[in-house]
């Protein structure tokens, strides 16, 4: 939605912020125009602070590459031409060690399930992107927050019914694996903020909405703040309000670190 997304353009232009994450789906159709108005908005995030981006399922041409027959870097030409050549970047900041997994990969053998539904747009990790962002994290400094970004959701959908990754509930234990504190995702369009106690481990999950005008279930389009400090993470859910034209506080969460 245009208004919300000039509403964020605001935000992210006050300058306040230690970093910005954005997890994925910047396009709707991965059209070249779409492509260039995003471009235009994380490059007002990265004038704003340090940006950690990554691909969401809309950004990947899957079409070039099903089933591992076709060419896989056509998939993401459009993206790593208009907003990063990084599909999985790091990111340190302001006491923060950020690790990503590129979980779009489009229509491959890994990523198929027995729902139709799911053909394109489900989320798949790799055994090697697992160990991958464990030892990105284990060699984060001890006192930084330890966060892990993905696009595809975590958490199963209240309305959607539907885990975002082909693992379903296991992902929540190869998360807890990883080491990190604190989750960044979003794609089910549905606000979602918990802590997952598993494996031994602890860790937050913030699930973010959409600022699109594809928001599900008739909830108030939403973008997550974070603040943390030594011991605890706090998420402030930013909902949109018609009536004030803005993004308004719509409830906080704080968990023990």
């Amino acid at each position: 939605m245009p208004s919300a997304v000039a509403a964020v353009e605001r935000r992210i232009g006050e300058r306040r912020w230690d970093l910005i994450a954005i997890s994925g789906d910047l396009t709707q159709r991965n059209r070249r125009w779409q492509f260039v108005k995003a471009r235009a908005f994380v490059e007002k995030a990265r004038m704003s602070a340090p940006t950690v981006v990554i691909p969401g399922n809309h950004d990947v041409a899957w079409w070039w590459c099903v089933g591992g027959l076709g060419v896989r870097r056509a998939m993401y030409a459009g993206y790593r031409r208009w907003i990063s050549p990084e599909l999985e970047p790091t990111l340190r900041a302001a006491g923060a060690s950020v690790a990503t997994i590129n979980t779009s990969h489009g229509i491959q053998w890994y990523t198929l399930t027995s729902r139709l539904r799911d053909l394109s747009g489900v989320g798949a990790v790799r055994r090697e992107q697992w160990v991958r962002v464990h030892d990105i994290l284990a060699s984060a400094p001890s006192d930084d927050l330890k966060v892990l970004m993905l696009h595809h959701n975590a958490l199963k959908g209240k309305l959607s019914n539907r885990w975002g990754l082909t693992s379903r509930a296991t992902g929540l234990d190869d998360l807890a694996a990883t080491g990190c504190e604190l989750v960044l995702c979003g794609h089910d369009h549905e606000g979602q903020v918990e802590q997952v106690v598993t494996g031994g481990r602890r860790y937050v999950v913030s699930q973010v909405n959409t600022i699109s005008n594809r928001a599900r279930g008739g909830l108030p389009l939403s973008y997550h703040e974070v603040a943390w400090d030594a011991g605890q993470i706090k998420v402030t859910r930013q909902a949109w309000n018609d009536e004030a034209g803005d993004f308004t506080p719509a409830g906080t969460w704080a968990f023990a670190r």
